[in-house]
């Protein structure tokens, strides 16, 4: 098997998701300014081609499904907004460090929500738990990162993507499907 060759899954199945996508502006000052604070956590970074904040995690789709999901999307009116990452944390559960926003933009707390109502009609299932966005940085954690805030990333918000999650012996690689502007 290849490194590119994605392993045994069901036939014309996905998995996807759909998520805030930094561009590489955003991406240069979260390597510059944050990566640095994660060093001690002892688990894997994250490539820095996977990074990015979830919205809705959608998971395993079919094509009509994925479809619907698209059909969805389109609906989703929504302004660009400005986010700034500046907190740093630890989930001891699934042993992630991640970056996120001090503050929730109330704009972004609501994308998430009008993306998650729009997609019940695919047979979707709302999170019950209140969302918080991060960017995960660190797999596998072992400890919280060396401090808990740092100088604040500013990252545009102008769009949110269809993404799919593939799975290669080398590890977990994300690629956009769609991009919707807001």
């Amino acid at each position: 098997m290849s490194n590119k060759e994605t392993l045994p899954s069901s036939p014309n199945k996905k998995r996807l998701f759909f998520a805030l996508w930094p561009d590489d502006k955003v991406v240069q000052k979260i390597k510059q300014h944050a990566i640095k604070h994660f060093v001690n956590c002892q688990g894997r970074i994250v490539d820095k081609n996977n990074w990015h904040i979830t919205l809705a995690y959608f998971g395993t789709a079919d094509e009509n499904t994925q479809a619907c999901l698209e059909e969805q999307a389109e609906k989703i009116q929504s302004q660009p907004f400005e986010l700034d990452l500046k907190s740093l944390g630890f989930w001891k559960k699934p042993k992630a460090a991640w970056l996120a926003p001090q503050i929730i933009p109330v704009t972004l707390k609501q994308l998430a929500f009008d993306i998650q109502q729009n997609l019940i009609s695919c047979a979707y299932e709302p999170e019950k738990r209140d969302y918080q966005p991060h960017v995960t940085l660190v797999k596998k954690a072992q400890q919280t990162p060396l401090t808990n805030e740092i100088q604040p990333i500013h990252w545009h918000v102008d769009e949110f993507c269809l993404v799919e999650s593939k799975t290669f012996p080398t590890g977990v690689e994300y690629q956009i499907i769609k991009r919707w502007d807001l």
